[in-house]
């Protein structure tokens, strides 16, 4: 994961795990990340898929149900990076899944993002 990237996706986390972002979206308790991106050693990256780590796989996880979605993924992307071939499958099955998905650039668009998911009815 590229620093600007890292930086934002902190931001995030950082915003929904404030105690008054909490207050207003207690569903916040259940987001999540991959640690896809992260450099790893030889070994790490072997224990790491040997455990289930999905190449692909999206950054930010969102696992409750709303607007008729089963959950939100969401990919960060900075710069002018765009999605990896496998980025894209991974998209399109979340999506046959049942899932909500957006690529967002900076942690504030995400946060819109998120917002606006669970602003939608259960």
């Amino acid at each position: 994961m590229n620093k600007p990237e890292q930086q934002s996706q902190e931001a995030l986390f950082s915003w929904a795990k404030n105690p008054a972002t909490l207050a207003k979206y207690p569903a916040l308790d259940l987001l999540s990340s991959s640690l896809n991106g992260v450099r790893l050693t030889i070994m790490q990256a072997v224990f790491a898929k040997r455990g289930g780590m999905l190449k692909g796989e999206w950054d930010v996880r969102l696992p409750v149900a709303r607007g008729g979605y089963i959950g939100l993924i969401i990919e960060m992307k900075a710069g002018k990076n765009t999605l990896t071939k496998e980025q894209k499958y991974y998209e399109m099955r979340m999506k046959e899944e049942g899932h909500c998905t957006c690529v967002c650039y900076d942690w504030l668009s995400a946060k819109a993002v998120i917002e606006s998911y669970l602003e939608m009815p259960k």
